[in-house]
């Protein structure tokens, strides 16, 4: 029987991550000259940067400060996701989580700052019965860490739970963690590898949480 949903947040509830983005190939465009790729960058989508850093250093020989680089992108970020919306049809998802009597929990890689500060000024964060972060897990995404977590708070078991993912490193993490993954794309991580799914679609606004209830709970009884 399904008893949760939980949700990943940057790329999920609001775009952060094509932000992000486009503040990387600025950064390294005017301090490097260098070109990132969007393949390049997916790396660090739903995980942290250090593996981007790594593969710089040992494929392009490029040594980044990363204190100097967060302190330099970090302002730039704040300063241009401080608005950003919820995407299509989260709001009226997570009211519907909760109108069928699910519990909800995020499970992010980002430490807890960013999105309890975005989930409160989007109204949202009284809808979660758990947040799990970075700061809770002694492994981000891709382990499964985060996802077992937020189960074990919330009280449930992985095959009671649906995981709402954006990213390649977070489908990996759900799928480690035995639970089904719905992936909803964004102008990023679309061109990732995202497969194995449970669901994959364009949008939230397209899940019905009832019919998704039916469906899951079928599969787990057989």
């Amino acid at each position: 029987m399904l008893k949760a949903v939980i949700m990943d947040f940057d790329g999920v509830i609001v775009d952060t991550e094509v932000i992000w983005y486009e503040i990387f190939q600025e950064w390294f465009k005017k301090e490097l000259d260098y070109d990132v790729s969007v393949e390049e960058f997916l790396i660090c989508v739903g995980a942290n940067d250090q593996a981007f850093f790594q593969k710089l250093a040992n494929e392009k020989n490029i040594t980044v400060n990363q204190e100097v680089f967060a302190k330099e992108t970090s302002a730039l970020f704040l300063e241009r996701s401080k608005a950003l919306p919820a995407k299509e049809g989260v709001v009226a998802f997570i009211e519907a989580v909760k109108e069928y009597g699910l519990k909800l929990a995020l499970a992010t890689s980002s430490k807890r700052a960013k999105p309890t500060s975005h989930l409160t000024r989007l109204g949202l964060i009284d809808y979660f019965d758990v947040i799990v972060t970075a700061e809770d897990v002694e492994r981000i995404k891709p382990a499964p860490d985060l996802f077992l977590e937020a189960a074990r708070q919330l009280a449930v078991e992985p095959g009671e739970a649906v995981i709402i993912e954006d990213s390649k490193n977070g489908l990996i993490a759900g799928n480690q963690a035995g639970m089904p993954v719905i992936v909803v794309p964004n102008e990023v991580t679309k061109y990732s590898d995202l497969t194995p799914h449970y669901q994959i679609i364009d949008s939230l606004a397209q899940l019905h949480v009832g019919q998704l209830k039916k469906e899951v709970d079928k599969i787990v009884n057989g």
